[in-house]
Order: structure tokens, then sequence, then C-alpha cells
């Protein structure tokens, strides 16, 4: 049987907890071994992953989220997680309805459930975390602000609904830009491999994903490296040419312009966490 925890009420150890303005925020931990009973929760939350590996059951589906992502969980969302191979420590941040309801007219919500590897909004999250373990009246300040742009970030990246399931040729590109976005690729290759006219992909995909497939290409190759900057210490010359970059110069170019930040900048922010 479900179980619908109240709001403030998490499984798990809570280590520090905050709340600001419509925020409630939890450190929490979870020891290798432990498994939660199915559940939801009366508010939505963004969880950040700071530590350790698990497994999540969601609405009939499964996923493992590592260290450096970033979930969104819509409120009455049933779910199970299951702790099996080391310790994981979390950053839950409940959101009131009040303080959804001020940021609901600029189309940010948190009613899809996703996870996000890297990119700009783990980075925001992370800047959040550092800052609510300060105490004093700024970093209340601070959070609030990082908390809205996480939000309004998560709601660029999240596909906007049409009303109608998307064709599967539509599913098929992204499958394959998603396996191959760091190869070069032509607009008629993919095209081809999915049985469309090139002209004719162009338009559904843009309709259905809000950006062009070049911008989605270069979109999964920042996310990519964002990854890699956060959790190797990998040359980023060698990074960029893994991500399908011509050079360091064209990575840094193009990463500054996606994320406002240099990626040496990006590394510096995960040295402390």
């Amino acid at each position: 049987m479900q179980t619908k925890l109240p709001a403030g009420k998490l499984y798990g150890k809570n280590l520090k907890t905050r709340q600001i303005a419509g925020l409630r925020l939890a450190e929490v931990s979870y020891p290798a071994g432990y498994r939660t009973p199915e559940h939801s929760h009366h508010l939505p939350q963004l969880c950040l992953v700071r530590q350790g590996i698990f497994a999540e059951v969601y609405d009939r589906k499964r996923r493992e989220v590592r260290p450096l992502s970033l979930i969104t969980r819509p409120a009455g969302e049933s779910h199970v997680q299951r702790f099996q191979q080391s310790d994981v420590h979390c950053l839950i941040v409940e959101v009131e309805s009040g303080w959804l309801e001020r940021v609901r007219e600029h189309q940010v919500s948190l009613e899809r459930s996703a996870v996000f590897h890297g990119g700009l909004s783990v980075w925001l999250a992370t800047r959040l975390y550092k800052e609510f373990q300060l105490a004093d009246d700024a970093s209340s300040l601070a959070i609030e602000g990082l908390a809205l742009e996480v939000m309004a970030d998560l709601s660029r990246r999240q596909p906007k609904a049409l009303g109608r399931k998307p064709p599967k040729s539509l599913e098929q590109t992204r499958e394959l830009l998603h396996t191959h976005f760091s190869e070069s690729l032509t607009l008629a290759e993919i095209a081809g491999s999915v049985g469309l006219h090139p002209v004719h992909l162009a338009r559904i995909f843009r309709r259905y994903h809000h950006c062009t497939i070049g911008e989605y290409v270069r979109k999964l190759r920042i996310e990519s490296a964002c990854h890699e900057i956060s959790t190797t210490d990998c040359q980023l010359a060698l990074i960029a040419s893994r991500n399908g970059f011509y050079d360091q110069s064209h990575f840094s170019r193009a990463f500054k312009r996606m994320m406002g930040i240099t990626p040496g900048q990006y590394r510096a922010a995960f040295r402390s966490r």
C-alpha cells in the first residue's frame, strides 16, 4: 500500500533542514542496502544527487540515478528507491504551492518527472546547495534566486506538450541523436535513417522540441561535457574532442554561450562539493 508523505516528511536520515520563502530544503542520507517503501509526496520536489548511485522505480518505469543528477518529481508520483551499492547523499527541495503559483504564469512548473545529468540546472543546484550550508540572511535570498533560475532552466529543457504523441519517426530521430551526438551527421543522413525528407524532419522536429536538430545536438554535447568536467580530471581538450567539438577553443565558446560560464569555472564549482 502506497504511503503519501506530508510536507517535511522524508525517508532516510535528515542531516539538515531549512525553510525559506515557500521552499523546504533538506540534506538527506541513505545507507547502502536501504530500500524505501512505495510512497509519494504531498509537495513536488527537486532532488540533487550529490553522492552515490541508486535505482528508482516510478510510474512503472525504472531509472538509475548517479551523482550530479537533478530529479524533478511531481506531487503524488508513486516511487520506490533502492540504495544498494553505496551511501547516497541528496539535497531535496520541496516546493510549496504558493511559491509555484508565483512562477506558473511563466510556464514554469514541476508537473513532469525527469532526471537531468549535467548542464546549467545542475550547476545552479550545486550552488544552491552551497548557499544552503550557510546560515546568514544573504544565503536565504541567494537560495530563492537560485531556485528560480533552476526552475527556469528546467522549463526550457523539458519538451512542451502538444496534446498528442510525437510520430514514431521523431522518436527514432531522438534516439539516434542521443546515441551519435558526438559524430558529424548531416540532416540528409539523419532523415534518410528514419525514412523522412530532410525538410519535413526539420519542420516536425522544431515543432515538438522547439529547437533545430543542430541546437539539440549542441545541447547533448554540452550536457555530456558537463558530466565529464564535473566528475573527472580529464583535460578539457580531450573532453572537447570526445564530445564532437573541433578543438578546445570551439568547445569553450559553445560552452560559455550556452552556460554563461567557461568550462574551467564550471569545473571549479564542483571541486568543494
